[in-house]
């Protein structure tokens, strides 16, 4: 009895994973009688001479009264005698007729038990109508029709720009193939990692925004995102226009200051510098902390390149470089190197302001800044806490009124440990009345 129950839940338990998990599989993969008989006769389908007649003769054999009239013999005695047609479908266009007389293919086509079926399918007929027109559209117009409703919300059409040009950009192309869509769909944080500049409220949309991931699940839409052509069609007809932005930086973003009196030395770099050919540019910087010693230009441009005199007062670095007559071969590099003496080791800025990049002809290309900051230099001795250059008093007094408690300011954690306590209070006895 026990086994035969078991066997009962056993059998119940694959009847629900067939139901469940297969059928629907199944069924998502059987094409439809329309379909079929697309892929069967596509080419003809789409011919010339076809495209003209189709439309209207489907229409003509929709209607209710010519419904009852399709069956396969008198389809098949049709085939074998057009001129009888008229006696069945009186309005039917007289280029049909002849087409018919004349053509082996439609003959053959008429014959296809499938087509005979789908005549007598007002449903099918409407959906093979409807497969054809698709099947004319290119495919940027194909994913706009399908998703129409999505790409005229306000939020999308605002951030499509940015993206659709990060994505678009040569070397982002190979990085986004059909699988890795797909990984990006159920993680989206991995988007970073794969198009470092792309924009994170896409990325925060594609977590929340069903829609979205509908769209970008969609093959077509895939195939779309690795062809650049079929990007600018979409932007097109969509009314936007692509921004591909390239990216000028301060390297690196952030440092500790040197000692007083060494040398600084940063670099201007650009990324994604697509058909660039030329640039200018300010570097601003604090003149109480550094004081100005060089600039180079890097190689980044090419062909005829002629710099302009640098200039440089009141904080700011002025500098600029072009080429009369080709653009960088390299989408990234070095635009200027310069090196700076310091003369107050301080926390401070280096900001770069009136960047322009220019591609041949004057126009501008669209710019993202980033900029850098300098870190006050950590101090060697912490236990002088309160940097009046002599351990004293003063400084255990400092940290015993901190002792013990959370969050205290970085000074009063001598030892770096992340709390104050009687380690702390130690490491200053044992260099007390020192000179530093």
């Amino acid at each position: 009895m026990k086994n035969k129950m078991v066997s009962h839940i056993l059998t119940l338990f694959i009847i629900i994973l067939l139901t469940t998990y297969f059928v629907p599989i199944l069924n998502a993969q059987t094409p439809t009688l329309a379909q079929r008989v697309f892929e069967k006769y596509e080419a003809l389908l789409l011919r010339e001479d076809i495209l003209e007649l189709i439309p209207i003769v489907l229409e003509e054999l929709k209607k209710p009264e010519n419904q009852e009239l399709l069956n396969p013999a008198t389809i098949n005695l049709v085939v074998d005698k057009p001129d009888l047609i008229e006696t069945f479908l009186p309005d039917i266009d007289e280029k049909f007729i002849t087409l018919l007389k004349e053509d082996q293919l439609i003959q053959s086509f008429l014959r296809d038990p499938d087509v005979q079926e789908l005549l007598q399918n007002p449903d099918a007929i409407d959906e093979l109508n409807e497969i054809i027109q698709e099947s004319l559209l290119s495919l940027a117009e194909r994913i706009y029709d399908r998703y129409v409703d999505f790409f005229e919300r306000e939020d999308i059409l605002l951030i499509l720009p940015e993206v659709l040009g990060e994505i678009k950009k040569p070397k982002n192309q190979e990085r986004l193939p059909p699988a890795t869509i797909k990984l990006v769909i159920e993680d989206p944080d991995l988007l970073k990692t794969i198009l470092v500049h792309i924009d994170e409220e896409f990325i925060t949309l594609m977590k929340e925004d069903v829609e979205l991931k509908t769209v970008l699940s969609d093959p077509d839409v895939q195939l779309l995102l690795q062809n650049p052509d079929a990007i600018d069609e979409l932007a097109v007809i969509l009314n936007i226009e692509i921004i591909m932005n390239i990216f000028v930086k301060i390297s690196p973003s952030s440092l500790e200051s040197p000692p007083v009196g060494d040398l600084l030395t940063i670099t201007v770099d650009i990324e994604d510098g697509f058909n660039v050919g030329g640039y200018e540019g300010i570097l601003n910087y604090d003149t109480t902390a550094l004081q100005f010693v060089s600039l180079e230009h890097g190689t980044f441009l090419t062909g005829n390149v002629f710099p302009v005199a640098t200039k440089v007062e009141n904080g700011q670095i002025s500098f600029a470089q072009i080429s009369t007559d080709t653009i960088a071969k390299e989408h990234i590099g070095t635009l200027v190197t310069i090196t700076f003496e310091v003369i107050n080791a301080t926390a401070t800025e280096l900001i770069l302001s009136d960047v322009i990049i220019g591609a041949l002809g004057g126009i501008s290309l669209p710019t993202v800044i980033e900029n850098a900051e300098i870190l006050e230099p950590q101090s060697n001795t912490p236990w002088d806490v309160n940097n009046d250059g002599q351990v004293n008093i003063l400084d255990l007094t400092f940290v015993a009124s901190y002792f013990g408690v959370d969050n205290p300011p970085s000074n009063a954690d001598v030892n770096g440990d992340g709390k104050v306590n009687i380690l702390d209070l130690t490491l200053i006895a044992s260099h007390f009345g020192e000179q530093v």
